[in-house]
C-alpha cells in the first residue's frame, strides 16, 4: 500500500512532464485490492464491503459534488469561466488515487482491527454495553 500510495502521489507531479501512469496505478489498485474487503460498523450492526467498490462510490460522490459545485459556481475551474461544462471523467480518477493514498494514512495511523469471526461479521457490544447471556 505504501508504494502504491507513493507512485501515486509522485504521479500527481510527474504527469506534466513525463509520462502519465494512471493506468498502471490503476491496474496496480486492482491486483493489491480486488479481493479486499472492509469491515465496518453502522450503528450496532458491522458489515463488509469490497474495498475497491468502496472507494470507487467516494471518488464518484466527490466527483458528482465537484460537478454541483461549479455548476452553481462555488468555485470554477479555467475552462469554465466561459460557461459551465461538466468536470472531466479523468477527475474521477484522480479522486480515486486520492482516496487510496488516504486510506493508506488513515490505516499507518489508525491500524486495521480483525474481527473476532471474520467469515460472519457479527455485532459487538457497545464498550458501557452489559454483555448478554
Amino acid at each position: 500500500m505504501i508504494a502504491l500510495s507513493i507512485a501515486i502521489y509522485l504521479n500527481f507531479f510527474v504527469h506534466h512532464y513525463i509520462y502519465d501512469f494512471r493506468m498502471v496505478l490503476f491496474a496496480a489498485a486492482a491486483l493489491l485490492f480486488g479481493r479486499t474487503t472492509v469491515y465496518f460498523k453502522v450503528w450496532r450492526v458491522h458489515r463488509a464491503m469490497p474495498l475497491l467498490l468502496g472507494l470507487v462510490l467516494v471518488a464518484l460522490f466527490v466527483w458528482f459534488s465537484e460537478n454541483v459545485g461549479t455548476f452553481t459556481k462555488t468555485w470554477l475551474y479555467p475552462s469554465q469561466m466561459q460557461g459551465w461544462s461538466m468536470v472531466s471523467f479523468a477527475k474521477l480518477g484522480s479522486w480515486f488515487l486520492l482516496l487510496i493514498i488516504s486510506y493508506t494514512l488513515v490505516t499507518l495511523i489508525n491500524r486495521p482491527e480483525a474481527l473476532e469471526d471474520e467469515r460472519s461479521p457479527k455485532p459487538r457490544p457497545l464498550p458501557d454495553a452489559p454483555e448478554r447471556a
